[in-house]
């Protein structure tokens, strides 16, 4: 049997949350048939903040970007999509703003290069049945379905005429992906073509969080859970700024996993709802901002993963900066912390793999207390956690030689954070048959 619920935002309901009956269940009337269409999220980008704004959008060459608000311009978000369908809606959120946004134009379109798109592929977005939309702070909204053809692992471009001064927007931090905004006060430029009028660009994401499609109900979706490694982060050696290799490579271990899914021909596709520096226990902060990496997992859970359609399968990997941020947690408060979440994932019927924590030795915030301590946590979720399964990332991905340390072959050059190289080997570390399809008649 399947439940729907509401995803809150400003204006009307314009979209329906997929839950499933928590496992062992008794299922009440008929199953839906495959053939039945429902929404299934294809690509995800958590909220994490809006303390930084676009001022530090690109961390690799913030002269490109002097901005530090968003005032009567366009952004064009590139995001790259793990699976199709034709019939698709674009979920935008204004979450940690504090004046209403409205959105004047929107539009979807394939996008060729840079902030270029494919011609004659834009289709305006509606909200409601009218093309702008105003999103109160705090709130999310879904746009109305348009025939639109989403592929696999082709980039999309959605753009956003973000009308007056909204100050710093709503963004996710660290998206390893070039997105494009036209200079403050230029106005409408969401069908343009050619990008020109696209003269800045960021490594955050703003505004745009979600995209679905409508599939058959034998589809369905993978949500990765996580904190900078499941965000895909790369560091320079000394650990910031962000590293360059891996900017527009999707090359993020859940993407990679969906590579995995599509070549073994498996209907799954796969969201991404992990934070750079997000923690299970306790909310993160960044320079003093408490909502830089996003609220606390334990808070965040509702608005960030029972608002994603299609889920069957959670794989969640987090705990690293709890375990070295203070206030640092203990093996207990964190193994609570564990049980609790995978408690409500498994009453919304949901299967949790759980994942070992990765090596962490020769990083910034390495000691022996911390080593043991992450040993200790690995040990409980390989025999005692309430998952319905294990993904033991830190067996593929530990060097031979001293297991306190990422493999040399995968280290992203601090020891913490992995290259492209270790987020494949985390990815190949999934057990596909672990993942399982949504169930129907």
């Amino acid at each position: 049997m399947m439940t729907r619920g509401r995803l809150a935002i400003s204006t009307a309901l314009v979209g329906l949350v997929v839950q499933l009956a928590a496992p062992g269940t008794a299922i009440a009337g008929p199953l839906p048939g495959c053939s039945d269409q429902g929404w299934l999220g294809v690509w995800a980008a958590t909220p994490s903040d809006a303390s930084r704004g676009t001022d530090d959008f690109d961390r690799y060459d913030m002269s490109m970007n002097p901005q530090s608000v968003v005032r009567d311009e366009t952004i064009r978000a590139i995001l790259t999509p793990t699976f199709g369908g034709t019939t698709a809606r674009v979920r935008l959120s204004n979450r940690f703003g504090t004046v209403p946004v409205t959105f004047a134009q929107a539009a979807i379109a394939r996008r060729a290069s840079g902030p270029a798109l494919v011609p004659d592929t834009t289709a305006p977005l509606t909200f409601a049945g009218d093309r702008s939309v105003t999103v109160a702070p705090g709130r999310d909204v879904l746009s109305d379905p348009v025939a639109f053809a989403v592929q696999a692992f082709e980039s999309l471009a959605v753009s956003l005429h973000v009308a007056g001064d909204v100050g710093k927007p709503t963004e996710h931090y660290v998206a390893r992906q070039t997105s494009y905004l036209t200079p403050e006060g230029t106005g409408d430029h969401t069908t343009d073509v050619d990008g020109d009028a696209f003269t800045q660009h960021t490594t955050s994401r703003p505004f745009v969080s979600g995209v679905e499609v409508l599939a058959p109900l034998s589809d369905s979706a993978v949500a990765t859970l996580g904190d900078s490694i499941t965000d895909g982060y790369q560091a320079q050696p000394a650990g910031a700024p962000e590293a360059l290799e891996g900017i527009d490579a999707d090359g993020r271990w859940p993407d990679d996993l969906a590579r995995r899914l599509a070549d073994a021909d498996r209907p799954l596709s796969v969201v991404n709802l992990g934070i750079a520096g997000n923690r299970v226990l306790q909310d993160a902060t960044l320079g003093g901002n408490p909502d830089v990496q996003g609220a606390a997992l334990i808070r965040r859970l509702d608005a960030d993963l029972l608002t994603q359609s299609g889920v069957t399968t959670v794989i969640w990997l987090e705990g690293i900066n709890d375990l070295t941020m203070s206030p640092i947690s203990t093996v207990e408060q964190l193994t609570g912390g564990y049980r609790d979440v995978i408690d409500r994932l498994h009453s919304h019927g949901l299967r949790v793999l759980l994942g070992t924590l990765t090596p962490a030795g020769g990083s910034s915030t390495a000691s022996p207390a911390n080593e043991a301590t992450r040993q200790a946590v690995n040990s409980w979720i390989r025999s005692e956690s309430p998952a319905d399964g294990v993904v033991d990332f830190d067996a593929a991905v530990r060097d031979p030689a001293d297991p306190s340390r990422i493999n040399p072959a995968y280290d992203g050059s601090d020891h913490l954070h992995f290259n492209l190289a270790g987020y494949q080997a985390m990815a190949n570390a999934v057990p596909l048959e672990l993942l399982i399809d949504r169930a129907c008649s």
